[in-house]
């Protein structure tokens, strides 16, 4: 488990060490033995780049149903279209999910809840980097890359935890992969006193632009090990995945052509393909077991971002402020783990 690895944490985080790991370690094939009959999916973000390969990947090991959740349900049918071309026989759903929208989140996970008997595997990989300030339009108004890679994730992980739950008939923990990023490994969270985690993060003046995705990263990391303290593996395993540098994807779609000239040099030279990239996912969400709960991993358990050892104290107060927002948006965090713990 991460929480066993932080003496291996500041090296993990290092520049060569991810050089290496990108350059010279190959992502391993799938077990021939995994299999997903019978079994219903979801990937979020899923029309385009890791999304779609993930899709893919489980399609092939012969998923039973997938949900597609989209923040454009134009976008996402035509790539159901492209899978259906593939896996004729395999229902598709293409649902709507802003991530930007906490109401949109809970309409997500009703609709989960209503439409699907029990939710075996899901992959939340819906995710963005921005290079310029923006809000989101509802509730606080909290900076786009926050609510989108962290609150409306974690939220979403979350309201899905009851649903993913074994019964009678159909056995075995459910899967939850939270996409992070090694962005994540060297972020310093500095705490604001007073001011709130949350509310530092909303100004202006201290936005930085992919350093903003990095701290985002490294919250759902955070948030990832705390809900799995207090999730039951037995019943569903949670961990966060790092697919590492990809080239070929929509990750950089909203930043100026500067940026995409840098990073698609970078992702160029050091990315792997999405189709190999995410099969870390498949890895992280079939292959790893329950010694993954609570972990971050790739195809293998890593450590933690070195400050989740070095400072728990920023990460409680983060927590206190997240369980806070999800109570003003009408989502008792409490009262929904105790319940699905019965």
């Amino acid at each position: 488990m991460s929480a066993q690895l932080g003496k291996h944490a500041s090296s993990h985080a290092g520049v060569l060490q991810n050089f290496r790991r990108q350059l010279f370690q190959s992502v391993p094939p799938i077990p021939p033995a995994i299999s997903l009959v019978g079994k219903t999916v979801l990937v979020t973000g899923s029309n385009v780049g890791l999304g779609l390969e993930c899709a893919r990947h489980f399609l092939k090991l012969r998923a039973s149903r997938l949900i597609m959740g989209v923040r454009s349900v134009q976008k996402g049918e035509a790539a159901k279209a492209s899978l259906r071309d593939e896996f004729p026989g395999v229902r598709i759903d293409v649902w709507l999910l802003d991530m930007e929208s906490f109401a949109s989140v809970k309409a997500f996970a009703a609709k989960c809840e209503k439409e699907i008997d029990r939710l075996h595997v899901a992959i939340l990989n819906a995710g963005l980097a921005k290079d310029k300030f923006e809000r989101v339009k509802e509730g606080r108004e909290h900076e786009v890359t926050i609510q989108v890679n962290y609150l409306s994730t974690a939220l979403l992980a979350t309201l899905l935890i009851p649903n993913m739950k074994p019964t009678s008939s159909s056995p075995g923990p459910g899967r939850l992969s939270i996409v992070s990023s090694n962005a994540s490994l060297g972020v310093k969270l500095v705490d604001p006193g007073e001011t709130g985690l949350l509310d530092s993060l909303d100004r202006p003046d201290k936005f930085g632009g992919f350093p903003q995705y990095c701290i985002s990263k490294n919250l759902i990391t955070a948030f990832g090990a705390r809900l799995a303290e207090n999730v039951d593996p037995n019943e569903v395993i949670v961990n966060t995945v790092n697919p590492g540098a990809t080239h070929g994807t929509a990750f950089i779609r909203d930043v100026s052509w500067i940026v995409k000239a840098v990073m698609g040099l970078v992702f160029g030279i050091l990315g792997r393909t999405a189709v190999d990239a995410s099969r870390i996912y498949v890895h992280a969400c079939l292959v790893l077991g329950k010694e993954s709960h609570g972990s971050y991993t790739d195809w293998l358990i890593r450590p933690w971002p070195v400050m989740i050892y070095k400072d728990r104290s920023i990460y409680d107060k983060l927590w206190n402020e997240t369980m806070k927002e999800f109570l003003d948006v009408g989502v008792n965090v409490d009262g929904l783990l105790n319940e699905a713990k019965q």
